[in-house]
């Protein structure tokens, strides 16, 4: 090991309140770089077949990759690994700020934390010295609250913490970073808050090694030239992932009010222009990184004049903003804030709320089971309250609500099962599949359910005149080229909205680590990482036969907008998926075949788990 990684990885054990030191194993990060595939790799190897997420057993891993903390553009990226609470398979939920690069800077490549504290606790990591303190004071505290008492009580450290939502184990919470970004999807808080831990608040005094940092700066700097050329950073650079509002909705597939539509009436409201003039008082940004696309915002007027924020960001503004019915920057703001604060996942929370709308509507959820709040579409204030019953399990809705919709659908009955927008039991984002097919196939071949990040087709399902958007022609191969290529790229682990070419992600890794990678033997370690992640999920129970979408977008058509009429065949989403298993080199179930696994070397991976191909 000469570079990019530390060599180092921490072992925290909760029960006894101890520590200890592993090597980070150089064969297992040549073959899988780091972060999201060198995390996938050590929980598969570590976690017992079947252990429940919320248990002392299961691990919760920060993992920074090796190109954390460096000199390139948007390298403060870090990844949260652990089994899912939420969908009992495997989850990484990635994060911005600062966090990370400090956990490099201290040297350390992974914390992997076990076990459970008997008593709540913080951890304060400075370099090698590891303290475990006593959270009682800050157990129950809301989280930029929690931020800025570590602040005051610990100095100029980086924080990650849960609010009253993790403590609370509601299976969507999550991890907030540094005050004002987040590991938001699939319940990474209700890990951390089943193991009695707070916060981890670290700092660093360390550089980061390079194995060439002459040849390294050079490609950074090439890297940084690109993006500062490429003409939609000046856009995002401006507005930030709201711009999306205006063509999604525009172009008919903007989730409303619990995708029973594709176009929101009041979605000019909603628009990056509007949030400009209306609440955004200025932009900041990630560690090393010159795109600088939040937006810190506050409320000028109104009720809840005063209130501050980062955001919203784009899928908080359809599934906060038009997935409820909710008009208004200033009212998506306050929910968003709303829900930072008691820590929870916006999307999932958006589709929660969206879902309960339509079952008090349904009669599948009763004003009783509300506490007598009368939700609705466009109703702030009483979505407002629900919100923090979620984030405290209060009352009977409060308390299944905080499942997340599969499983509060398989309580409540009454046929709720129909409304309940999730794959794999993670709630879908803003984009809705009946306005871009190749979405979703995406979302349900997804490795953690219902997800964008995997592979987003939509900017080219609008945009690439070689794509139908209302067909799954050509879709298979795209979005298993894309999750191949970004199953790679969020294991160096940088930031999806930097237009990094793979030529230069490979030239910085060789010159960052040493090693010898070639842009086939990269995107070959993604396939890799994918079809680990695959293996995994199907040892703790995935039925291939989960790669579906929810009922509505095949049997459901929206009556407004570009897309009126359109739903998803059935029989063609089937055979896209069997040309998708074949591509991947899969059986017909969905299963990798031993040809595959030997490729890729992980044949003893299938063995370990029965696998009969």
């Amino acid at each position: 090991m000469s570079g990019g990684y530390t060599g180092k990885m921490l072992i925290i054990d909760l029960n006894n309140h101890a520590t200890s030191v592993e090597e980070t194993d150089m064969n297992d990060a040549r073959d899988f770089i780091g972060a999201k595939g060198l995390g996938a790799k050590i929980l598969f190897d570590r976690l017992p077949k079947g252990t429940d997420p919320l248990s002392p057993e299961n691990l919760l891993m920060f993992t920074t990759g090796p190109l954390t903390g460096t000199s390139t553009q948007t390298s403060g990226r870090g990844t949260v690994v652990t089994k899912s609470p939420q969908t009992g398979l495997y989850l990484d939920s990635h994060f911005g700020g600062i966090f990370a690069a400090e956990m490099k800077k201290a040297g350390w490549d992974f914390i992997i934390i076990k076990g459970r504290s008997n008593t709540p606790v913080y951890i304060v990591i400075n370099d090698d010295s590891v303290e475990f303190k006593d959270a009682s004071e800050i157990w129950g505290k809301e989280c930029l609250e929690t931020h800025n008492w570590l602040q005051q009580t610990e100095g100029r450290v980086r924080t990650a913490l849960i609010g009253p939502a993790g403590e609370n184990l509601v299976k969507f919470s999550a991890i907030t970073i540094d005050g004002h970004r987040h590991a938001g999807r699939g319940g990474p808080g209700a890990v951390m808050g089943s193991k009695n831990l707070k916060a981890i608040a670290i700092n660093g005094s360390n550089k980061v090694p390079l194995h060439d940092p002459d040849g390294f700066r050079k490609v950074s700097k090439e890297v940084l030239k690109q993006i500062k050329e490429n003409d939609f950073v000046p856009i995002r650079k401006k507005y930030g992932t709201p711009y999306w509002v205006k063509p999604v909705n525009d172009e008919g597939f903007i989730p409303t009010r619990n995708y029973q539509e594709g176009y929101f009436e009041k979605g000019d409201n909603l628009r990056a222009e509007v949030m400009q003039e209306k609440i955004v008082d200025g932009s900041g940004s990630c560690f090393n990184c010159v795109i600088m696309c939040w937006n810190k915002s506050s409320i000028k007027s109104g009720p809840h004049k005063g209130v501050s924020l980062v955001g919203p960001e784009y899928e908080t503004f359809a599934l906060m903003g038009s997935n409820l019915g909710v008009g208004s920057v200033e009212d998506v703001a306050y929910l968003n804030e709303r829900c930072n604060e008691l820590g929870m996942d916006t999307i999932s929370l958006g589709g929660v709320l969206g879902f309960a709308i339509e079952a008090y509507e349904k009669g599948a959820i009763n004003k009783g089971d509300l506490g007598s709040n009368d939700i609705g579409w466009g109703k702030v204030e009483e979505l407002a309250k629900l919100i923090t019953d979620i984030a405290h399990r209060k009352g009977k809705a409060g308390d299944v609500l905080a499942e997340g919709v599969k499983i509060a659908s398989e309580k409540l009955g009454k046929e709720s099962e129909n409304y309940a927008i999730h794959a794999k039991g993670l709630e879908i984002p803003g984009y809705d599949p009946r306005g871009t097919f190749g979405m979703g196939l995406a979302y349900a071949t997804s490795d953690r359910g219902g997800c964008h990040q995997r592979a987003w087709t939509a900017k080219a399902e609008l945009y690439d005149p070689e794509l139908d958007r209302f067909s799954f022609d050509k879709k298979a191969k795209l979005i298993k080229d894309i999750q191949d290529e970004r199953a790679a790229f969020f294991s160096l682990v940088l930031c999806d909205f930097a237009p990094i070419s793979e030529e230069n992600c490979v030239d910085m890794w060789n010159l960052a680590s040493g090693f010898d990678h070639t842009v086939g033997s990269y995107l070959l370690a993604g396939e890799r990482v994918w079809n680990l992640i695959r293996l995994f999920n199907i040892r703790e129970g995935l039925d291939p036969t989960g790669d579906k979408l929810p009922a509505r977008f095949f049997k459901e058509s929206f009556t407004k907008g570009p897309a009126k009429g359109i739903v998803l065949s059935e029989d063609e989403f089937q055979q896209s998926l069997k040309e998708y298993y074949s591509l991947r080199g899969w059986n017909s179930k969905g299963i990798p075949t031993t040809k595959k696994l030997k490729e890729l070397g992980l044949l003893k991976y299938a063995k370990a788990i029965g696998l009969d191909n």
